[in-house]
């Protein structure tokens, strides 16, 4: 895509004198700018407040790009709006499908052990085998502590005790005040459950559940405290090792 033009121009006023206060020239610019797709209309206008010579044209120049910007942000409104609609149908409709297929399923099973199989002391009955199936998967993946090895090495010369508490929505994570309604400055932590192998006296790996699986980099806060922040996830990991 070929670069955009850009003039630069002497602001006067009506009286054939400048009167602006910042002295300061701009800055470079941008990339976004320089090398994105801009429709001609906005071509125009901008042009318009780089080289119209009186305050009049200048103002009314803005004002067409503030209107006109409010043009284009009601259509992708629109188009938005739709689009939202129409997912919203597809789910529906994928829903309504997937209970369908469940009920197909329900009824079609006449083996005893498996429709025994199906229902659970603790969790109560499962329409079906594979939502009992999905919730034990989904317990594993939360709590048994397997999937997720991180290794820490403390140089502490000894094996200590660690322990493994998470957040979500701390600082670190999100900007403070921009956490949804109930949760400023973070959720209350709670425990992660975890598997310590110490390899030696200096070296320990803390296995943690697969649901907690994250590429984000293990920050050193002191001999003690190690802590990731998972941006992704928007969940803070914190280990603390006890000598």
């Amino acid at each position: 895509m070929s670069e955009q033009k850009f003039y630069d121009t002497q602001p006067t006023g009506e009286n054939h004198e400048v009167d602006y206060k910042d002295p300061t020239d701009v800055e470079e610019i941008e990339e976004a700018i320089k090398f994105g797709v801009i429709d001609p209309l906005t071509q125009k206008y901008a042009l318009w407040v780089r080289t119209k010579m009186w305050r009049r044209h200048v103002r009314e120049s803005i004002a067409r790009i503030s209107e006109y910007s409010s043009v284009l942000f009601n259509r992708i409104k629109e188009i938005a709006e739709k689009t939202e609609k129409r997912q919203t149908q597809v789910e529906q409709r994928q829903t309504k499908i997937e209970d369908q297929f469940r009920d197909v399923q329900q009824n079609a099973t006449v083996d005893s052990e498996v429709i025994n199989a199906r229902n659970s002391d603790i969790y109560g009955k499962f329409p079906v085998l594979d939502d009992r199936l999905e919730n034990i998967e989904q317990l594993l993946v939360k709590f048994l502590p397997v999937g997720f090895d991180v290794t820490i090495n403390h140089e502490l010369g000894l094996q200590p005790e660690i322990n493994v508490r998470t957040w979500t929505h701390g600082i670190g994570v999100m900007k403070l005040g921009t956490e949804p309604e109930g949760l400023f400055g973070g959720s209350a932590s709670q425990s992660i459950p975890s598997q310590v192998t110490h390899i030696d006296s200096r070296t320990s790996i803390i296995s943690l559940p697969i649901d907690y699986k994250t590429d984000a980099k293990m920050i050193m806060l002191d001999d003690l405290h190690y802590l990731i922040i998972d941006e992704d996830n928007l969940r803070s990991i914190i280990f603390e090792l006890r000598r």
